[in-house]
């Protein structure tokens, strides 16, 4: 269960992160400055479902799944700036769709209880 909700967690924040970013290109810099700060406050939480996910015998997608998000979060920082910049909305994009991925997986779960 706590998987199931930490990946909800997750993929709202990522929803956020998004929103912050399309509020500081369409309106208030200040914005940017959010966006920078907030990730930190749950770029971890992909590390927490992998260990849960090992320690609740989860399947194998769900567990290497998350360890993916984390990578994507770290490679998100090199595209953050210069030229990789291009690649910066499409990995979140990417983000996007493996946490609603690890969402939908672990839904079953939260029916269970």
């Amino acid at each position: 269960m706590a998987f199931s909700l930490l990946a909800l967690a997750m993929f709202i924040c990522i929803v956020v992160q998004v929103y912050l970013a399309g509020m500081a290109l369409f309106g208030n810099p200040e914005a940017w400055n959010w966006h920078r700060t907030f990730v930190h406050m749950f770029e971890y939480i992909s590390v927490i479902l992998f260990f849960l996910g090992i320690f609740g015998k989860l399947s194998r997608w769900m567990i290497w799944g998350s360890l993916g998000l984390f990578l994507l979060f770290n490679i998100q920082y090199y595209t953050a700036h210069g030229i990789a910049g291009a690649l910066h909305p499409v990995l979140a994009l990417v983000l996007f769709w493996g946490s609603l991925a690890l969402v939908r997986s672990s839904y079953p779960f939260l029916k269970r209880r």
